[in-house]
């Protein structure tokens, strides 16, 4: 950190490194993949998971309602919640309510059952259509904050040769572009927090 004298602001994280190499600690109740433990309850005799079981290295940070752990494999991510942390030796069961966010939590826990057990992480990817339109839709917000028009948005993010086939008023492509620049509005808003779980009711 800089001397308090030296102006500026402090950063939680580091600005000089890439978003993908910071470890982000999701609230959980915010980002529905969080997976939820507690200690197995005493005499559960079915061969349970324990924090002793956990391969390679983690990321933990202690708060007020629980232990907070961040393993990273590859380009995959599990975020554990600890509600009163077990030691390393004692088994751990999951916890999934019975809300919005159980499809994603279950999903969620299994994938990180799966790298426990077998090492072997799976996670269905996202679409890349959906991928590719929500990067257009960030690109075009950013193009029209720094005051682009829709059309030079379009031959951005567009093949030229397709805006003259058409009358630019009349042109499926603006129809896109506007829809695209108010998605990347709405995330700017607070819309992306869509991308970390269900749709809550307002």
């Amino acid at each position: 950190m800089a001397p308090p004298d030296a102006g500026g602001y402090d950063f939680l994280a580091d600005p000089n490194r890439r978003a993908d190499d910071v470890p982000v600690f999701w609230r959980p109740d915010e980002l529905a993949s969080v997976v939820v433990l507690t200690a197995a309850p005493a005499g559960t005799e079915i061969p349970s998971i324990s924090l002793a079981d956990l391969p390679g290295e983690f990321m933990r940070r202690d708060a007020e309602d629980g232990a907070h752990l961040l393993i990273r494999d590859h380009t995959i991510s599990h975020q554990l919640w600890l509600i009163d942390p077990p030691s390393g030796a004692t088994p751990v069961v999951a916890l999934i309510a019975l809300d919005l966010t159980a499809p994603q939590r279950a999903d969620a826990t299994l994938r990180f059952w799966r790298y426990v057990a077998h090492g072997r992480p799976r996670t269905p990817p996202s679409p890349p259509h959906r991928v590719d339109r929500l990067v257009s839709a960030l690109r075009a917000l950013d193009a029209r904050l720094a005051g682009a028009s829709y059309r030079a948005i379009a031959e951005a993010l567009f093949d030229p040769s397709r805006l003259t086939s058409e009358p630019w008023k009349t042109s499926s492509l603006r129809d896109t572009v506007i829809r695209l620049t108010r998605t990347g509005f709405a995330m700017m808003r607070g819309g992306y927090c869509n991308l970390l779980g269900p749709r809550r009711p307002d």
